[in-house]
């Protein structure tokens, strides 16, 4: 269960799939303007579900200025199990937008979803669900954000999961 940090009260230490599954999906519903994030493997258990998938629907329609930028590891597993995600960035096209990673992050077993300027959801290793979510980050985000640009400037979008119109 999530421990609210005695740092900040905007802090909130993360251990276990159900406090990933409610941070992100907290994270999401409180955003304005832009989504990023960063994954391995586009975890089915926390951005797989009904209510994230109907979530970032709900966000991606709530105004024509906002930005869904997904950054994937390893697209295979997502590719395999028709990922909902995928099938829902393939509707929304011009809001969200998927790419395969070709260069590696500094620390390689981390995750994170960053919120407008000012929210993280952090995981410290993407094999154990454990991490953090602050809702005040924006110093915390600002170099996740860079790491993040510098990534996405040399990642390429997966043939795969290009909607071909016949």
């Amino acid at each position: 269960m999530a421990e609210q940090s005695g740092v900040s009260v905007d802090l909130w230490l993360l251990s276990g799939i159900e406090d990933f599954r409610h941070y992100t999906l907290k994270l999401v519903q409180q955003n304005r303007r832009t989504l990023a994030i960063l994954t391995r493997d586009l975890d089915e258990l926390i951005f797989g579900t009904d209510e994230f998938t109907e979530a970032l629907s709900a966000f991606s329609r709530s105004s024509r200025h906002t930005q869904i930028q997904i950054l994937i590891k390893d697209t295979k597993p997502a590719i395999e199990s028709n990922h909902q995600l995928i099938r829902l960035a393939q509707r929304l096209s011009s809001k969200i937008q998927v790419r395969k990673m070709t260069v590696e992050p500094n620390n390689k077993e981390m995750a994170f979803v960053l919120g407008d300027t000012d929210k993280l959801l952090y995981k410290n290793d993407e094999s154990v669900y454990r991490g953090f979510y602050n809702s005040s980050a924006a110093r915390e985000l600002k170099p996740l954000r860079e790491e993040f640009n510098y990534l996405w400037q040399y990642a390429e979008p997966e043939p795969e999961f290009q909607l071909l119109l016949i």
